[in-house]
């Protein structure tokens, strides 16, 4: 598992979503991963924010147009992932810098990807 692929989530009080997986490789070798949620709700807002990035629908295996929100970085276990499946696609590197940035944007910390 690779940061910038994104997979399905499986969450118990929402519907299933896309997440990207944003922790480093070495930190995905355990039972859980780092990852930002994708959703299309409130998409034409929501693009404009410093916090989102935004996903043109048919990139990166994603149907929809879509943002990533960075404000949503959470632990999941890999469990509630659809691993099986495999990554419905892999962000490019601009796009995944831009989530790392906009990850810093939320911690008010200059963040950058290795």
């Amino acid at each position: 598992m690779s940061p910038g692929e994104i997979y399905w989530a499986v969450f118990e009080d929402v519907p299933a979503h896309p997440v990207v997986i944003v922790s480093r490789e070495e930190l995905n070798r355990g039972e859980s991963v780092v990852a930002v949620i994708v959703t299309s709700a409130h998409f034409e807002r929501r693009a404009k924010l410093p916090n989102c990035v935004p996903i043109s629908a048919g990139s990166f295996g994603l149907g929809k147009d879509c943002v990533i929100q960075a404000e949503s970085i959470f632990s999941i276990r890999k469990s509630h992932l659809d691993l099986e499946a495999g990554p419905l696609g892999t962000l490019d590197d601009l796009t995944f810098r831009d989530v790392i940035r906009a990850i810093g944007h939320v911690l008010r910390s200059d963040c950058e990807p290795e």
